[in-house]
C-alpha cells in the first residue's frame, strides 16, 4: 500500500522531489518505491523529465483506480 501511497503523491505533484516532501521523506527513497512498483508491475508509470514527471497511458489508468480509493 505504501507503494501506491507514493506513486499517488508523485502524480498529483508532477515531481518525485515534491512528493518526498509532502510526505516526509527522502527523495531517493520516493524514488526508489516508484522504481520498485514499476518493476513489480512490469510497466513504466511516469515519464522522467529534467522538469519531473508525467504519467503514461499505463500509469494514467493506475492513478484513476487509486484516486477511487
Amino acid at each position: 500500500m505504501e507503494l501506491y501511497r507514493i506513486f499517488y503523491y508523485t502524480a498529483k505533484a508532477g515531481s518525485i522531489s515534491k512528493a518526498a516532501q509532502q510526505l516526509h521523506m527522502a527523495q531517493p527513497s520516493a524514488s526508489l518505491a516508484v522504481k520498485q512498483l514499476e518493476d513489480s508491475l512490469q510497466t513504466n508509470l511516469f515519464h522522467r523529465t529534467p522538469r519531473g514527471v508525467s504519467l503514461t497511458s499505463e500509469g494514467r489508468t493506475l492513478f484513476a483506480y487509486i484516486e477511487q480509493a
